[in-house]
């Protein structure tokens, strides 16, 4: 299956293709492979998320730790990412 294309409207039919994708492509996989592939798919995007909005603070939950990133601590995300293999 394609990757779906987005309108940049991003309306309820987007998210319906997106979620119908993940879907599919995570139909054979197991548990932990989709928790994997999604922090892998997510981590770019919370880098992106903490280099754009560097005046506040993000707390972020996984696994039970908290990581929380500061606008002087943004600098050293790459280092202290919360989707970091473990």
């Amino acid at each position: 299956m394609d990757k779906p294309i987005v309108s940049e409207r991003f309306d309820l039919n987007d998210i319906r293709k997106i979620r119908d994708y993940n879907s599919a492509c995570h139909a054979n996989m197991t548990q932990a492979e989709i928790i994997e592939d999604t922090r892998k798919e997510a981590s770019g995007l919370l880098e992106s998320l903490i280099r754009r909005n560097t005046r506040k603070t993000i707390t972020i939950l996984s696994n039970g730790q908290k990581t929380v990133y500061e606008p002087t601590r943004a600098c050293v995300m790459a280092e202290e990412t919360a989707f970091a293999k473990e």
